[in-house]
C-alpha cells in the first residue's frame, strides 16, 4: 500500500467538504496530478454522494453518528482507494433502482454516479455497520481520463 490518510467525520452535512477537500489534496499529491482536474471533481462528486447516503439513509438523521474514511494512493494498480465504514442501518443495493434519466427526479443518482465516474464502488455489510469500498484507477501519464 502507498501513502493512507485517516478521517473521521461526523455524520452530519456540515463536513462533506472536508471530504472533497482531503480527496483533492491527496490527488495533487499523485505524480503528473496537476492535470487532473476532471478526475479529481469525478472523484470528489462520486465519495461526497456515497458519504452523503451514508448519512442520510444509514444514520437516517440520528445523532453521534460518524464515519471512518481512509483514503490511500496505491502503486499497484496506480490509484486512490476510499474506504467508508459507519455503523448506521445495514443497505441492500437490490433495491436501490437506476434513476429514470428521461426526467428530472429529486434524489436517486448517487449510487449511479459512483459507479459511472468510478473504476470500482463495492458495498460490503459488516457486523455492526456498513464498508464501502471505492477505487479510482490514475492514468500513469497524469491525464485526465
Amino acid at each position: 500500500m502507498g501513502e493512507a490518510v485517516q478521517i473521521v467525520l461526523p455524520a452530519t452535512f456540515t463536513y462533506l467538504s472536508l471530504l472533497g477537500a482531503c480527496i483533492g489534496e491527496m490527488l495533487l499529491r499523485a505524480d503528473g496530478a496537476a492535470r487532473r482536474t476532471n478526475l479529481i471533481y469525478n472523484v470528489q462528486l462520486a465519495a461526497h454522494e456515497i458519504c452523503a447516503n451514508i448519512i442520510e439513509h444509514a444514520y437516517a438523521g440520528r445523532p453521534g453518528g460518524d464515519v471512518h474514511i481512509t483514503l490511500t494512493l496505491t502503486d499497484s494498480p496506480p490509484g486512490l482507494s476510499i474506504v467508508m465504514r459507519d455503523r448506521g442501518r445495514a443497505f441492500d443495493p437490490a433495491v436501490a433502482p437506476p434513476p429514470d434519466l428521461d426526467r428530472v427526479q429529486e434524489g436517486g443518482y448517487g449510487l449511479y454516479l459512483a459507479h459511472a465516474l468510478l473504476d470500482d464502488v463495492r458495498y460490503e455489510p459488516e457486523p455492526g455497520g456498513n464498508c464501502w469500498r471505492l477505487f479510482k484507477r490514475l492514468p500513469a501519464d497524469g491525464s485526465d481520463p
